[in-house]
């Protein structure tokens, strides 16, 4: 057998979750020495993510049709079709190892195109808890409330607690690797979890190394040896029926389990549900960690509130309920810079112990009165986004827009835009106007980001940011060096003072914000990072 023919092979058992112990060293080994083996695996699952998704399409319209509880007989019918799915993708990826690499030409949006008016957020299941979760594989990066899509995934530690459109819930505890097919099945590579199916996805389905486990409404845990692949099922209520590549299905009702080592299957007693992780044990350690983070961030807050660059910063740890007084906490103190909410209410921040100011009606803001002039300027905060409700949301804006004025915004398209205000020489009124890439969409609303924004009046060069990440560097045509920065009475989450004849005079920010801070200085890059980080709530 080629090397190209064993490669494939290795690759077909991987996917199909048949790859033995000895054979996933071997793959294993081999990803780590060859570029091509990695570009024909991440070709293959690619492939084989699309199939299974395309697959899906059907089974995944008839989950929101109302049906009665498929009986047994009725469940075993159900994986003709995945079998055709498998016997196509089976085929296809035979063809990975030879599939011409040459480029094609590839379509790249402008950023500044308006993407279409409407979004949609398909997927199969939404992240809802984690804690210490470290996650690699198609999801490297992902976050509470992301939406995830069909693929592999693994989290190499820690805890996480996924829910599929379905109506199923799984917690899932690290190291461990699965593969989501649809929002009724996943198929487990390794590690433990906890799977919980209420009567409305009755008909999930776990696909184990040898065993497929169809839940008929219940709560069940499974563990799987990444070495040996020897598993064990425990049922803590209601009944799964496993069905195992060789011998009869078995029904495991509340209390039984079974253990599988190679190829021989053994009924056992279904152990204790304290040897997988639970809903609470999730929300203590949750709790625990969040404590942890918060006092971090409180210690570097402090740090921050002395940095002499600093025009003011509001960490917005509390607002009095009738002065509304909004402190600012630079140091040395200075009254003159307390805001002033307006309408505004306090809600959840990134901590249970955190505030946060929350925006919603057009009168929403907080009223600040800045003096001075400045060279140079860092924009930095915390916010949560429910919804761009305008066609410019409010981030900090002055009140009108005078020569030297910022403004900071998001657009209805979800990029961020940074402007300021300039008069030329033939006193014409200009428009130095900065936009990053979409940041917002349907995937990250509802949830806390870093945002910031950098501008020299020397340079000319504007730097906007999200999460520490450094989005677009930019200088406008328009720049000239030297004009000064100026804020006078602005706002946080609104527009104050709008001409009477303007276009889009309602600016109102539709979310949370959670610590701002404006500097007389362009943070470097390693800069916002350290924001980031301090402040990140996970």
């Amino acid at each position: 057998m080629s090397q190209d023919q064993e490669l494939h092979r290795l690759i077909e058992a991987y996917l199909r979750g048949t790859i033995s112990a000895d054979d996933f060293a071997t793959l294993d080994a081999r990803l780590h020495t060859d570029a091509a083996a990695r570009l024909a695996l991440r070709r293959a699952a690619n492939l084989d993510s699309a199939l299974h998704a395309w697959a899906a399409r059907g089974q995944g319209l008839e989950a929101w049709q109302q049906r009665p509880t498929p009986t047994p007989a009725q469940l075993r019918r159900m994986v003709a079709p995945w079998l055709a799915a498998a016997a196509a993708i089976l085929l296809l990826t035979a063809g990975v190892l030879s599939w011409n690499s040459r480029s094609r030409p590839v379509q790249v949006a402008n950023a500044t195109t308006p993407p279409p008016p409407e979004k949609t957020a398909q997927g199969c299941a939404v992240l809802t808890q984690s804690a210490n979760a470290d996650w690699s594989g198609l999801a490297p990066n992902v976050r509470l409330g992301d939406i995830l899509n069909t693929g592999l995934v693994t989290l190499n530690r820690g805890l996480a607690q996924i829910e599929f459109f379905s109506g199923a819930t799984m917690l899932v505890e690290g190291p461990a690797q699965f593969q989501i097919v649809s929002p009724w099945e996943v198929t487990w590579t390794h590690g433990k979890a906890r799977v919980h199916v209420p009567p409305a996805a009755r008909g999930f389905r776990l696909l184990t190394p040898g065993m497929k486990l169809v839940d008929l409404g219940t709560e069940f845990g499974v563990d799987v040896n990444r070495t040996t692949q020897d598993m064990r099922v425990a049922v803590f209520s209601g009944e799964v029926i496993a069905h195992p590549t060789t011998g009869p299905e078995l029904s495991l009702r509340e209390g039984q389990g079974i253990s599988r080592s190679g190829t021989q299957i053994e009924r056992t007693a279904a152990g204790r549900a304290d040897d997988f992780a639970s809903g609470n044990g999730l929300q203590e350690l949750r709790e625990s960690q969040a404590r942890t983070r918060f006092a971090a961030w409180s210690e570097a807050s402090q740090t921050q509130a002395r940095d002499p660059r600093l025009i003011a910063y509001y960490p917005l740890t509390e607002v009095d309920s009738w002065s509304r007084i909004v402190r600012n906490a630079a140091l040395p103190a200075n009254r003159d810079l307390d805001g002033g909410a307006v309408g505004v209410a306090t809600a959840a921040g990134r901590w249970p112990e955190k505030p946060a100011l929350e925006f919603k009606r057009p009168g929403d803001r907080v009223r600040l009165q800045i003096e001075g002039t400045c060279d140079a300027l860092t924009l930095a905060g915390w916010v949560k986004v429910d919804g761009l409700d305008r066609t410019y949301n409010a981030l900090f804006l002055t009140d009108g827009y005078e020569a030297g004025e910022p403004h900071w915004q998001i657009y209805e398209d979800g990029r961020l835009m940074f402007s300021l205000s300039y008069f030329d020489s033939t006193g014409r009124k200009n428009n130095q106007i900065y936009y990053s890439p979409v940041i917002f969409d349907t995937s990250n609303t509802g949830r806390w980001h870093h945002v910031a924004v950098t501008y020299d009046n020397q340079s000319g060069e504007v730097t906007q940011y999200i999460d520490g990440r450094e989005l677009s560097r930019e200088i406008s045509p328009l720049h000239v060096p030297g004009r000064p920065i100026v804020f006078g009475p602005c706002e946080l989450g609104n527009w104050g003072l709008p001409t009477q004849n303007h276009r889009f005079p309602i600016r109102n920010l539709n979310g949370r914000i959670d610590e701002f801070a404006l500097y007389r200085a362009a943070l470097a890059p390693d800069e916002i990072r350290a924001l980031y980080e301090s402040g990140k709530p996970e």
